[in-house]
């Protein structure tokens, strides 16, 4: 039938609703039922098959959960104002979240129902805490998910018995020794007490090292010497790692006769070095023998510098023994038989 055919049968506005109905069986074709009451007309079309998913829409406005309110008679009553726009709560009630815009509340109606997105995986680490003897278990959960930290805390149980000994330990892993880059442990170092540091540090042996020797072979012999001072051995004794003095012992043959009298100094350094060694001689020519012993006290009388005799750590130094005349003018005779000299490194120790 054409347009012009149409006869129209009310000439009224009306209200029209448009209601779905569900096909469950499927016909091909379906009468599609028209009710008029009034002025509302109400017509029922079938559901037509289920269509894809739509475009996804904006970002819904961002809200601040407030919690939960038993009613909305409790949520009004809290005398919501513009300055708390974006506000929700859940209205246990109704199992509802209410939005407040700023103006009015906005009701979700069933927001509980349905199940959100799943969130990201908490990744949960733990510890365990010793607590006091006698009190009782606990857990407690730190911090926010993703992130969260349980800690458990279980009693101490009483004091057991005795163990086995076990194993013998290193004593640089003692609780009171220090050994570190800045004190490292070396050969022939043993250890000491830091006050500053209230613990053990290893330092260098203080014990004496060497001795090295000069032998008889190697001293000066001569007769009718003149000179008034004649170097008549020397050593070099390598570098310590700590600072030291020197220990001498020995004795040399020299042979003088009245009013000559020769004396032999162990000098250090140079032949007008410290004295560190000294050996009275004799104006008497049957008394040939000189000892020679250390000469700190001698030298220390006349020269009471805390570096007198002193050879820094990590430094070589000779060692030179020389025969010197005091007395008189005459001349003296030198033997490297029964001639000898010991030389120790005497440690410096703070």
């Amino acid at each position: 039938m054409s347009t012009e055919d149409q006869t129209p049968v009310y000439d009224e506005d009306v209200m029209i609703t448009m209601r779905g109905v569900a096909d469950s069986v499927g016909l091909p074709y379906t009468v599609n039922p028209v009710e008029m009451v009034d002025r509302e007309v109400l017509i029922e079309l079938r559901e037509g098959p289920q269509g894809p998913p739509g475009a996804e829409g904006a970002a819904a406005w961002p809200w601040l959960w407030q919690g939960d309110v038993a009613d909305v008679a409790a949520l009004t009553a809290l005398g919501l104002g513009t300055d708390d726009a974006r506000k929700a709560w859940r209205v246990v009630a109704e199992n509802a979240v209410y939005y407040w815009t700023g103006m009015e509340l906005i009701a979700f109606d069933d927001a509980f129902k349905s199940p959100g997105r799943r969130g990201p995986a908490n990744q949960l680490s733990g510890s365990a805490v010793a607590g006091p003897v006698g009190s009782s278990a606990s857990v407690r959960v730190i911090g926010e998910a993703p992130g969260q930290h349980v800690e458990i805390t279980f009693p101490r149980g009483a004091t057991g018995v005795q163990g086995d000994p076990g194993e013998a330990g290193r004593i640089q892993d003692a609780a009171d020794v220090l050994i570190d880059e800045d004190r490292p442990l070396g050969q022939d170092h043993v250890l000491a007490w830091d006050a500053t540091a209230q613990k053990f540090r290893p330092i260098p042996t203080p014990h004496p090292r060497g001795p090295w020797v000069i032998g008889e072979k190697q001293f000066l012999s001569g007769q009718n010497l003149k000179e008034q001072k004649k170097v008549l051995a020397s050593i070099t004794i390598p570098a310590q790692p700590t600072a030291w003095r020197p220990l001498v012992e020995g004795g040399v043959i020299v042979q003088s006769g009245p009013p000559v009298r020769c004396d032999v100094l162990v000098r250090i350094g140079s032949i007008d070095g410290d004295v560190v060694g000294y050996g009275w001689g004799h104006p008497v020519t049957r008394a040939a023998h000189v000892p020679v012993s250390p000469g700190c006290g001698f030298a220390y009388s006349s020269q009471p510098s805390p570096t007198f005799g002193v050879v820094p750590a990590n430094q070589t130094v000779t060692l030179y023994v020389v025969v010197e005349r005091v007395t008189g003018t005459g001349t003296y005779n030198v033997y490297n038989n029964y001639s000898h000299l010991q030389v120790r490194a005497v440690p410096l120790t703070a």
